[in-house]
């Protein structure tokens, strides 16, 4: 059993694909309208803290909590 997973992202979109033996198993593909870039600003309240991982799981009003590390907080602050 040899099995492939093939991912294809652009910033509108990501499609990804399951081969197995070289046969298209699954195809997933999703679109969005929304351009994220870096420097981006959310504002959200802290669901919980992972001291062991040094970051935090972040509500910003989508379905699931944005995961926040601390080295993502930038140079001034660490």
């Amino acid at each position: 059993m040899n099995k492939e997973l093939i991912i294809s992202a652009s910033p509108t979109s990501v499609e990804i694909a399951l081969l197995d033996d070289n046969r298209l198993v699954e195809i997933h593909q999703q679109r969005t309208k929304a351009n994220f870039t870096v420097g981006d600003i959310f504002v959200g309240r802290i669901r919980k803290l992972m001291p062991s991982l040094n970051a935090a799981f972040v509500d910003i009003g989508h379905r699931q909590d944005a995961f926040l590390h601390y080295t993502d907080l930038g140079p001034k602050l660490r």
